[in-house]
């Protein structure tokens, strides 16, 4: 019998997690760190990495190198990777397939089966991107769970007797969730979600990107943008400098051998403090608010009634964040969950749920809710004359799923034999405006004048997202039905087939060790030797994994300027020497 894991598939770090005697617990990765970065990245003998490996090269080797991917999941972009080119779903299904070796190297036997998270903002395109990315991966997606319901059943294990209403605030690296729960007697019941799937850490980045480029530009008289290798290595510089304000008012940005001005090069040095940082990024934050607010328009709630606000997602650690949420709920947010773990761990409970491994005595229920309206495209008359592209709710945002819902309409024209089906999801009444899933036609309708014949249309709409599609003719009976689950961005049968044996053929479990043994750094390694500056960077990458922070930020800068710098030159000489001591000092 194969495990079942739980999958937080994250747009900045990815996590797996098991039950391990009803208790939810992150499954370390083959470096013995908890999260796995979301990086893919392609070396020069054509192997493909993942995790901190991958986000090692991303400053260097930015044409070889992809993070973020989940941003583009159910839309038709191709990556480039090098002479390479993939989709987002199978960049997901490289990071998957990492996460399920290092749970199968943890436990010793095969994993083919997990729960996997999604925000619950997801459409219907980019969830069966992230089902599709599973297959891929070699993994049966037993349920894809959304990712605020995960941290509510992270939370709510250890909360299984209270009676409160919960708001789960989800901001991580790309994408924005927030959820309503009903809790009493061990029932997890959503009441209501919303969110904004293009908005996370990784804007608050690339705002404090924009402004360290303004500063390097206006201080230094240097184009900070005008390449992908400064440009990656901008952003690297923000991230960490976004990380540092989380704990400190002000820090201080360190780009050295940036460039050269007079024949001469050139080291940036900048200090950003936490006022400037939280000026770039009021809007952002302040936006969150209104998915908030609608999510608990639709939970009939005031903010007042809510009795626990969890923050989780890794940018949820911005203090704005927390002031900014404290401020709209008049209460501080409570901190019983690792907002960085909460939704694996709540996507282990769920895997232990649909295992059988938690028991019916402990009681754990949970529902969830259709994040968007779906319905059906109709012609309604005005002023005797009959308009097109008018939308049908059938099942309303938020309702509770599993569900299913009827609703009969009428033929519109002279003896009509045939009706198009056109099913959209969205809330404006023109169907223009909404998203279109799919379509097919209903046949063999008895001739009649209009308005004759009715057609009842059934929607039925599954824990796993998936709408299946019934419609009656009922004069006669004749029934047709349609799964929505081939969105024209999803992939085909036969594109799955080929991308599977793809990611199976690029992926090289050569460059996977079990445990790698970082190798010594040789004492007298030289900048002007090719080998011994492949063999030093070599040794600081493999130290990356298991250094502290302020020397892994220090090493990847090293790092690339020893890739970057001509060997022989000053820049390479000053880089070696530092470098060195920097692995000695870690050794």
């Amino acid at each position: 019998m194969s495990r079942m894991v739980g999958i937080d598939l994250g747009t900045t770090n990815s996590l797996v997690a098991w039950l391990n005697q009803a208790r939810p617990e992150i499954i370390p990765n083959r470096n013995g760190q908890r999260l796995t970065p979301s990086v893919v990245g392609l070396d020069r003998a054509g192997h493909i990495h993942v995790g901190e490996t991958a986000r090692a090269q991303l400053t260097t080797h930015p044409e070889s190198t992809v993070s973020e991917a989940k941003r583009l999941m159910g839309t038709s972009a191709r990556i480039p990777l090098g002479s390479r080119e993939y989709s987002p779903t199978e960049i997901s299904a490289f990071i998957l397939r990492q996460l399920k070796e290092d749970a199968e190297r943890f436990f010793g036997e095969r994993v083919n089966e997990a729960v996997v998270t999604v925000p619950a903002y997801f459409t219907d395109a980019q969830r069966q991107a992230t089902r599709d990315a599973g297959e891929l991966a070699g993994l049966k997606v037993e349920r894809l769970l959304n990712e605020p319901t995960a941290a509510a059943l992270a939370y709510g294990i250890d909360h299984l007797d209270a009676e409160k209403h919960v708001v789960v605030y989800d901001l991580g690296g790309g994408t924005f969730d927030v959820s309503v729960l009903e809790m009493f007697a061990g029932v997890l019941d959503v009441k209501a979600s919303s969110g904004n799937a293009r908005l996370g850490g990784a804007d608050f980045d690339r705002l404090l990107m924009q402004e360290l480029a303004a500063r390097i530009e206006r201080e230094y008289g240097l184009r900070a943008l005008d390449d992908a290798h400064a440009t990656a290595r901008l952003k690297a510089a923000a991230e960490l400098a976004k990380i540092a304000l989380s704990s400190v008012s002000s820090t201080n940005v360190s780009l050295p051998f940036w460039g050269m001005v007079g024949g001469q090069p050139v080291s940036i040095a900048m200090e950003i403090n936490r006022d400037r940082f939280e000026g770039l990024i009021d809007g952002l934050v302040r936006s969150t608010l209104e998915p908030v607010t609608a999510a608990l328009r639709d939970a009939n709630l005031a903010p007042a009634a809510v009795t626990d606000v969890v923050l989780v997602g890794g940018s949820s650690r911005v203090p704005l964040v927390q002031r900014k949420v404290a401020e709209f709920f008049g209460r501080p947010a409570r901190h019983g969950v690792n907002p960085d773990e909460a939704i694996a761990l709540g996507a282990a409970i769920q895997a232990g749920l649909k295992a059988g491994q938690v028991s019916a005595a402990r009681g754990i229920m949970i529902s969830d809710v259709s994040p968007f309206t779906l319905g059906v495209e109709i012609s309604k008359r005005a002023f005797d004359e009959l308009q097109n592209g008018h939308f049908s709710p059938i099942i309303p945002r938020n309702s509770t799923v599993p569900v299913s819902r009827t609703e009969v309409y009428s033929t519109t024209g002279h003896a009509q034999a045939e009706v198009e089906i056109r099913v959209f999801q969205g809330d404006a009444p023109l169907t223009r405006d909404n998203v279109f899933l799919d379509a097919y036609s209903v046949q063999g309708i008895p001739p009649g004048p209009a308005g004759s014949e009715k057609i009842a249309i059934t929607f039925t709409y599954d824990v796993n997202g998936i709408l299946h599609v019934k419609t009656k003719v009922l004069s006669t009976g004749k029934e047709a039905k349609l799964v929505v689950d081939k969105n024209k961005l999803r992939l085909s049968p036969e594109e799955r087939e080929r991308a599977r044996e793809r990611v199976e053929r690029d992926w090289s479990p050569v460059v996977h060790p079990a445990e790698p043994t970082p190798p010594t750094p040789p004492p007298t390694a030289s900048a002007g030797s090719g080998d011994d500056r492949e063999r030093l960077i070599s040794a600081a990458v493999a130290h990356l994994a298991a250094a502290p922070e302020a020397q892994r930020a220090m090493l990847r800068q090293l790092i690339e300027v020893l890739q970057l710098s001509a060997p022989g030159t000053t820049e390479a000489a000053r880089a070696d020497a530092a470098l060195t001591d920097l692995l000695f000092e870690l050794a």
